[in-house]
């Protein structure tokens, strides 16, 4: 019966289901999240779903991509991992380690470990955009499509800009770096092209 509990809640949580989530708790069920900022700690099924679904609830993406469950005396652990896509458009990991105090009327305790949002290894350095700007210059309208297209790299990916205008080669790192993203590198080309390879950090 613990059993069937814990991993409803799992299943619960990994459909996003929060309202049958809320009803998996006791009315006055307490938590303990260990975040990496340091502990908080809640009261009441609301409450306590209100905080989860703050993490989770507007994710684009979100797959788990593993989990464990077994017994430590009477209590519960579980473990979950979820890959997820969030607003900045970068797929992170997230992991987390819960034990759980069942009781007649639902989850009466959680205590809750958590990674934080990871970026995903081997896709931090992101994918590689490429935008042919031809000989538009900073003066008609190379800013603003840099700046448009560099929206719409996710945060670690990369947007190489190839372009003739020999002023480019000044003005669109300047630009870059004002808007706090990462010139990576500018080369040269025989034919007086430019690419400038830029990351977005933010």
């Amino acid at each position: 019966m613990n059993s069937t509990m814990s991993q409803k809640f799992l299943e619960l949580l990994a459909a996003r289901d929060f309202e049958h989530l809320g009803a998996s708790l006791a009315s006055d069920a307490h938590a303990r999240f260990l975040l990496p900022h340091g502990l908080e700690e809640y009261t009441g099924r609301d409450a306590i779903v209100g905080r989860i679904k703050s993490w989770f609830g507007s994710a684009s993406v979100f797959d788990l991509a593993s989990s464990s469950e077994e017994s430590v005396g009477l209590r519960q652990r579980l473990s979950w991992r979820f890959s997820v896509v969030r607003d900045s458009g970068s797929r992170e990991v997230i992991e987390q380690l819960v034990y759980l105090d069942l009781g007649p009327h639902g989850i009466e305790r959680i205590d809750l470990l958590c990674s934080g949002f990871q970026m995903e290894p081997g896709i931090a350095a992101g994918p590689m955009q490429v935008f042919d700007a031809g000989a538009m210059g900073c003066a008609d309208g190379l800013a603003q499509q840099f700046r448009s297209r560099i929206a719409t790299v996710p945060i670690g990916g990369s947007l190489e800009v190839v372009v003739s205008d020999p002023a480019a080669k000044e003005d669109l790192p300047s630009l870059a770096r004002l808007l706090g993203q990462r010139v990576t590198s500018t080369e040269a080309h025989g034919d007086g092209r430019l690419t400038i390879t830029v990351e977005r950090q933010k």
